[in-house]
C-alpha cells in the first residue's frame, strides 16, 4: 500500500480540497499518513496568489524532489508552469485544476483535525486587477444546500466541533444556484445543532444589511463564530479603485462599526496590501490611519506582486522593493501592538476553545491558547496571560474553567 502525505500551502480553501482529495486517494488505496518521513508519495496542494506564495510552493516541490519521493503536484502554481519545469523520469504527476475540482467536487472530507474545513463555493466573478486566482479557477460554482447540510450532519457524528465554511469568494456562495449565504445559514441554524461555525472571508461588496443582521443574531446565539475577517487590501479609496475593489472605506467602515457595537469581543482582521501601483506616500498613510483608528484583532500585510494572466501584469512598477519593505515593516509593528492590544482584553476573561493541536486551543474569538493538564476536544479556558508573544499570533497561557 502506496503511504501519501499531504502538504497543504495557501489558503483554507486549498485546506478544504485537501481533505476532499484525503478521502480519494484513501478509496484509491493509499494509506494516509501524518507525518512525511513515513510517506513514499507527496501530494503538493500549492499556492501561487502572490509571487512569494508561487516561490514557496517551488521551494516545497524542489524539496520533495531532492528527497526523491513521488509527487501529485496540483494547485493555483499548475496553470504557472512550464513543461521544461520537469524532468521525464515520470517522478511527478501534474493532478490539473479540473482534474482536481471534479474529484473534490463531491466528494466527502476526511478531517485532518477537530476543526473541518469545507469548501461551499469555488472561483470568483470580481476579478479584481491584481487578482491571478478567479482568474484561474473560473466563475462562482457553488455545492447545493443540501449537499452541505447533509456533509454538516456527517462531520458532527464524526466529533468534528468547528466547521470552517470556505469558498474563494463565500459571499457569493448560492448566487448561481438560486441560493444565498444568508439562506444557507438559515438552513444550518434550523437543522444543526452542537456544533460551532465559523466562516472563512467574507468581502465587504458581499455583506447585505441582511446577511450582517443574521451574522450577529448567530453569534449571539453561540452558532457562529464572533470572527469575521474582512478584506481591506488599502485604506485609500482612490488605490481602491484602481484595484478594481467593489467598495469604499466609508462602506467598509459602517459594516465593522455595526459588528462592534453588537459584538464587542469580535475579532475583525484583514488583508491589507502595500506598494500597489500608484501608490503614493497619503495612500499609504491613509491605510495607516485606518488601520491604527479601526476595531481591528489582527491584519496580514503582503507587498503588492505583479501576477501573470492579470490584466496588470505588463504595467511598469511605480514603487521600489526598498519602499515596500519600508512600508511593510511600518504596518507590521502597527500590526504587532493591534494583536497585543486585542489580546489583552481577554485576560482573565473565559472563553469557549476547540483542542487544534496537541495543547493548543483555538477560541471562538480566534484566539490561540496552551492549557495544561487533562484535555478534552472542547473545553470552557480562563485565559491567564501571554504564553508565547514573538509569533505571527501570539499563544495565550489558559486553565480548564471549572466554574464558580
Amino acid at each position: 500500500m502506496n503511504k501519501l502525505y499531504i502538504k497543504t500551502l495557501g489558503c483554507k480553501v486549498n485546506y478544504a480540497e485537501s481533505d476532499g482529495l484525503a478521502n480519494f486517494f484513501k478509496k484509491q488505496g493509499y494509506e494516509i499518513v501524518e507525518d512525511e518521513k513515513k510517506a513514499d508519495t507527496i501530494l503538493l496542494n500549492t499556492c501561487a496568489v502572490t509571487k512569494e506564495a508561487e516561490k514557496n510552493s517551488f521551494k516545497w516541490l524542489n524539496r520533495y524532489k531532492k528527497k526523491n519521493y513521488q509527487i501529485l503536484l496540483t494547485g493555483c502554481l499548475i496553470p504557472l508552469l512550464k513543461e521544461k519545469q520537469f524532468s521525464g523520469n515520470g517522478q511527478i504527476k501534474i493532478l490539473s485544476l479540473e482534474e482536481k475540482q471534479k474529484i473534490v467536487e463531491k466528494e466527502e472530507i476526511l478531517p485532518s483535525r477537530r476543526r473541518a474545513f469545507l469548501k461551499i463555493v469555488d472561483g470568483c466573478n470580481r476579478f479584481c486587477h491584481y487578482c491571478l486566482v478567479g482568474r484561474i479557477r473560473g466563475e462562482i460554482r457553488s455545492v447545493c444546500e443540501d449537499w452541505v447540510v447533509k456533509e454538516c450532519k456527517r462531520l458532527k457524528e464524526l466529533g468534528i466541533k468547528e466547521i470552517v465554511l470556505c469558498g474563494i469568494n463565500l459571499g457569493l456562495y448560492g448566487k448561481d444556484i438560486g441560493s444565498s449565504l444568508k439562506n444557507l445559514l438559515l438552513r444550518l441554524e434550523k437543522e444543526i445543532s452542537d456544533i460551532r461555525f465559523r466562516l472563512s472571508s467574507l468581502e465587504i461588496d458581499t455583506i447585505s444589511d441582511e446577511l450582517l443582521s443574521l451574522m450577529i443574531k448567530l453569534v449571539k446565539d453561540g452558532i457562529l463564530c464572533p470572527h469575521f475577517h474582512l478584506p481591506l487590501q488599502s485604506g485609500s479609496d482612490r488605490i481602491l479603485e484602481k484595484m478594481g475593489r467593489r467598495y469604499r472605506i466609508k462602506e467598509y467602515e459602517q459594516i465593522i462599526t455595526k459588528i462592534i457595537e453588537n459584538l464587542s469581543d469580535a475579532n475583525i482582521g484583514c488583508d491589507v496590501m502595500v506598494g500597489y501601483l500608484g501608490e503614493e506616500e497619503k495612500d499609504f498613510l491613509l491605510t495607516y490611519q485606518f488601520l491604527e483608528k479601526a476595531p481591528f484583532g489582527y491584519f496580514h500585510v503582503f507587498p503588492f506582486s505583479k501576477r501573470p494572466l492579470t490584466p496588470i501584469y505588463q504595467e511598469k512598477e511605480t514603487i521600489s522593493e526598498k519602499e515596500k519593505k519600508v512600508r511593510l515593516k511600518i504596518l507590521m509593528d502597527l500590526r504587532e501592538k493591534k494583536i497585543e492590544k486585542y489580546c489583552q482584553k481577554f485576560l482573565n476573561q473565559i472563553r469557549k476553545g476547540i483542542l487544534i493541536e496537541e495543547d493548543i486551543y483555538l477560541t471562538d474569538n480566534y484566539l490561540n491558547v496552551k492549557v495544561f493538564g487533562n484535555l478534552r476536544d472542547m473545553l470552557y479556558i480562563k485565559i491567564k496571560d501571554f504564553y508565547i508573544k514573538n509569533k505571527n499570533f501570539p499563544i495565550l497561557l489558559g486553565e480548564e474553567f471549572k466554574g464558580g
